[in-house]
C-alpha cells in the first residue's frame, strides 16, 4: 500500500492509500541445490492426519506425505514441501505466499519453499549443485 502527500490549500495532507500490485521476479543460481529434510517421519492413514500432526507440533512449520502412508514434518525455514517438482507450479505457489523468499526443486521430484533468502538457509539443507536442481530467490518490487 502506498500513501503519498499532496499539497491542498497550502497544507500538506496525506492522500488516500493506493494499493499497488507487487511484481515479483526470480533470480536463479547454479551454486547449490536445496533438499527438504524432515526432522520427523511418522506413519499416518492420510494427508489430513499428517496435517493434524503438524498442527499439534510446535516445531512443525509444514508437513507432506513422502510416500503412501509416510508423513514428513519440517521446521522453519521450510514453509512448504510438495513431491511434485514442477518448477512453474513451485513458482506459482511461492507467489501465493508472501513469506516465501526462496524456492528449490529437483526435476519433477520435489518443490520446497523457504521463508529466508538463500544465504540464511542452513548448510544441512544444501547439496552440491547438479543440473537437475533449480534454486531461485524471489525478488518483489
Amino acid at each position: 500500500m502506498v500513501q503519498g502527500l499532496e499539497c491542498v490549500e497550502e497544507e500538506w495532507r496525506y492522500q488516500n492509500p493506493i494499493c499497488k500490485r507487487t511484481e515479483c521476479r526470480y533470480k536463479f543460481t547454479n551454486v547449490t541445490g536445496l533438499r527438504p529434510y524432515s526432522y520427523k517421519r511418522s506413519l499416518v492413514s492420510d494427508s489430513a492426519e499428517c496435517d493434524e500432526n503438524c498442527a499439534n507440533d510446535t516445531r512443525c512449520s509444514t508437513s507432506a506425505m513422502t510416500g503412501g502412508t509416510l508423513c514428513g514434518s519440517y521446521d522453519t525455514p521450510i514453509i512448504f514441501v510438495s513431491f511434485d517438482g514442477n518448477e512453474d507450479r513451485c513458482i506459482e505457489k511461492c507467489n501465493e505466499m508472501s513469506e516465501c523468499k526462496t524456492i528449490g526443486t529437483e526435476m519433477d521430484f520435489f518443490c520446497v519453499l523457504f521463508n529466508v533468502t538463500l544465504d540464511k538457509i542452513p548448510n544441512n539443507l544444501k547439496r552440491p549443485y547438479r543440473t537437475t536442481y533449480t534454486v531461485a530467490q524471489k525478488i518483489c518490487e
